[in-house]
């Protein structure tokens, strides 16, 4: 089995099907310094949706919170795949 050792620039974060990506993951990103990186963002995605199921009326700016941590983190997990596959050619 290939090892997956680094990311492969991949663009993300759409607004809508008409719009370019807001966003990009970097080519070149270390496994070990993606993989930190993701566990922060996770970290982050769970702290905001804890605090929205104790909040009746949740903060619109939570929600936005935990949307983008999880996009972000959905990115660097898609560019790391993505560097395995060309350099593995799938």
């Amino acid at each position: 089995m290939n090892d997956i050792t680094e990311t492969t620039a991949l663009p993300f974060g759409l607004c809508d099907s008409g719009q370019q990506p807001y966003f990009s993951v970097n080519s070149g990103i270390s496994l070990e310094d993606a993989l930190t990186h993701l566990s922060h963002l996770l970290k982050c995605a769970h702290a905001s949706t804890f605090e929205l199921c104790d909040t009746p009326n949740p903060d619109r700016g939570l929600v936005w919170s935990a949307l983008h941590h999880i996009e972000g983190a959905k990115g660097l997990v898609d560019a790391l795949l993505a560097g395995h596959e060309s350099r593995n050619g799938g």
